[in-house]
């Protein structure tokens, strides 16, 4: 949020102060039950693949990218819930370096304030809080949202509201939760919002709940993160997650939390409510503030280029610039390793040649949860002629391997005199495609170590001339 947008936002929030006098926002419905439909992989219903999908991406009421849960956990009240109280002290306080503090006005209660806590003549507007309609928002067959009270949320590590804060909160039944607080911190904002990162951290890498991830995203608000938790309650077959929001804007903080009953999570937290919130907020001040979400990582922190592997640079150079991240190294004495290639198409099994250990790394889109995806290994052999020889060997039953409806082509060889001193490396590629299926795939020696890509042509294609290019600089690698 740009300063000329922040000034404007300030004088408008603060002339609408002394307009909320006597106005109260209406109260939570009461909650109706109503069946929601569940799918094996899928908590049913529609936020998230809509734009309400909620930057938390993951309860909601559209398939859900994230959870698994054939049935719902029991009621929250059958099992213990750790609850995070943020602390409350207050800071000295300090203008946001990029946002202007909001100037203090007549008190809308009619109850005065010496604005010691710098929050006391700071109201939250009308129009502030996110309601049904942007839940729903977007879905063809709307998942069976009711309000109900906000407050005593069952999800784990929820955050308590604070002084002045706004509330509302909807469920589908008992097993998925959505709830939004806005509050007046003025020029402690950035202090709270920092106070309710650390709380909820500390909750969830305590006991029996675990920090999933953690995301900044700039571009929307002053700042803003992403959290996604698990933790009780749980059953036999699920387990509780929980997906945050957390910005600020103009003195003021936001928070959604989502959650809800799921067997896995393997989604991304998504900036949607982020953005909504601060455009609410604006929209309230009749200010524009233009949103341009970026995400960047900060747990797990992003595994960087390792010696002798891939790096992000040579995806990029070769076209697959959406694969920018690689995974840590597992061997075959691991718990996730392998001890084959993984991939039909390259049948030989290198310990039957000799092979000491085989390394794997993956390289994906942090972005997308089941995107593009390029698998490289590494064979380690004792010496060089046992690497060349199996090489060889895996060549041959490649060139010569079958498989009923798939057609299989030899795209070309790849050389290089490595670093002048007898370390040369050759490779070679091939592609299988079979219908609605292609793959592309290759195998280098050099020294004693032979390396193997594998790629699922799915999102993104890649042709003869790139697999060549993978493959050299994958062999260019090795040893360095």
């Amino acid at each position: 949020m740009s300063d000329s947008h922040d000034d404007s936002l300030s004088r408008r929030l603060s002339s609408l102060d002394s307009d909320l006098a006597g106005i109260s926002l209406p109260g939570p419905a009461a909650a109706r039950r109503r069946a929601a439909q569940r799918t094996r992989h899928q908590v049913t219903g529609g936020v998230l693949a809509s734009v309400a999908a909620v930057a938390l991406g993951v309860f909601a009421v559209s398939p859900p990218d994230f959870v698994a849960s054939p049935n719902p956990a029991g009621p929250p009240s059958d099992s213990p819930t750790a609850t995070t109280t943020p602390t409350t002290s207050t800071p000295s306080p300090s203008p946001s370096p990029s946002t202007p503090p909001v100037e203090p006005s007549p008190d809308p209660t009619g109850n005065g304030g010496n604005g010691d806590d710098g929050t006391s003549s700071l109201a939250v507007p009308p129009g502030t809080l996110i309601d049904l309609e942007y839940l729903i928002r977007g879905q063809e067959s709307p998942s069976d949202w009711v309000e109900v009270p906000a407050g005593g949320s069952w999800l784990p590590c929820m955050p308590a509201a604070g002084d002045g804060a706004e509330a509302v909160a909807f469920q589908v039944e008992d097993y998925y939760r959505v709830e939004h607080i806005v509050e007046p911190a003025g020029a402690d904002a950035e202090a709270r919002l920092a106070d309710l990162r650390d709380d909820i951290t500390a909750c969830a890498e305590g006991g029996d709940h675990a920090l999933i991830q953690v995301w900044q995203v700039s571009g929307v608000g002053d700042e803003t993160y992403l959290l996604a938790w698990q933790g009780p309650p749980r059953t036999e077959e699920t387990q509780t997650y929980v997906e945050a929001t957390l910005t600020r804007a103009d003195g003021f903080v936001e928070i959604v939390v989502r959650g809800g009953a799921g067997q896995d999570y393997n989604g991304v937290p998504q900036p949607d409510d982020a953005v909504e919130v601060i455009s609410r907020l604006c929209a309230v001040a009749e200010v524009e503030c233009p949103s341009d979400p970026e995400r960047e990582r900060l747990y797990p922190e992003p595994a960087s280029d390792l010696p002798g592997w891939l790096t992000a640079d040579d995806l990029a150079e070769a076209g697959l610039t959406s694969l920018t991240e690689g995974s840590e190294v597992v061997d075959d004495s691991s718990e996730f390793g392998v001890d084959t290639y993984e991939y039909v198409g390259l049948p030989r099994d290198p310990f039957a040649d000799g092979a000491e250990s085989l390394e794997q790394r993956f390289y994906v889109d942090p972005l997308e949860v089941g995107g593009p995806q390029l698998n490289q290994l590494r064979a380690h052999f004792p010496d060089a002629e046992t690497a060349r020889a199996h090489y060889e060997a895996l060549v041959a039953e490649a060139d010569q391997f079958t498989q009923e409806g798939d057609v299989i082509t030899n795209t070309g060889t790849v050389a290089g005199d490595g670093d002048g001193d007898g370390d040369g490396y050759e490779g070679t590629t091939w592609r299988m495609e079979s219908p609605g299926l292609a793959f592309v795939y290759g195998a280098a020696v050099r020294d004693d170590v032979v390396t193997v890509i594998v790629y699922l042509v799915d999102l993104e294609d890649v042709g003869a001339d790139q697999v060549r290019q993978l493959l050299d600089l994958a062999a260019q690698r090795i040893g360095g």
